[in-house]
């Protein structure tokens, strides 16, 4: 419960902080599916400079059920509070996104001691994950000047200690602001 007071109180310090420094004319709302936060988020992504283009920042709240998609011991949620930076290249409604972020996770629910089956190994996404950064590259659309609907698809290269990169990628769709 804390994280999400620590996201709603990160929100309201970028929205002050946004008055005097970060442009309103490129933020947005996205909704994302398969992005570093796991299987789902909502982001704020606005960019530091009264650009369409250039440097920016993202942070969201997001996550992905335990245990649903095969055996497990255990259920519950995780939730994962992605924050990043991003570059955004180019001159009109398409540009390449690149960035880089850090993504701290929690799990809730119920938790039990597994013992591991013979010749497994763990999953990336376990349940004592605690963070992982990512990289980011793809492609945006984002209509220029104006409030209106985004998309994004891109792959994102996922990096934890002791784990080999896991390569992985998503899209979100937004509103422009």
């Amino acid at each position: 419960m804390r994280f999400v007071w620590l996201f709603l109180l990160s929100i309201n310090f970028f929205t002050g902080y946004s008055q005097s420094a970060v442009s309103k004319k490129a933020s947005q709302f996205q909704i994302e599916a398969l992005g570093p936060a796991s299987l789902f988020s909502i982001k704020l992504d606005s960019r530091f400079a009264k650009r369409e283009n250039g440097l920016g920042f993202n942070i969201g709240i997001g996550g992905a059920p335990l245990g649903t998609f095969g055996e497990s011991c255990n259920a519950g949620f995780q939730l994962a509070i992605p924050f990043g930076l991003n570059y955004l290249v180019g001159r009109q409604n398409h540009l390449l996104e690149l960035g880089t972020g850090y993504v701290p996770t929690i799990s809730g629910g119920t938790k039990v001691f597994c013992l591991p089956e013979p010749g497994s190994k763990p999953d990336f996404f376990s349940e004592e994950m605690t963070s992982y950064w990512y990289l980011l590259a793809g492609y945006r659309y984002q209509p220029i000047r104006k409030k209106g609907i985004t998309y994004r698809l891109f792959i994102s290269p996922l990096i934890q200690n002791n784990f080999p990169v896991k390569f992985w990628g998503g899209g979100s769709i937004g509103l422009r602001l």
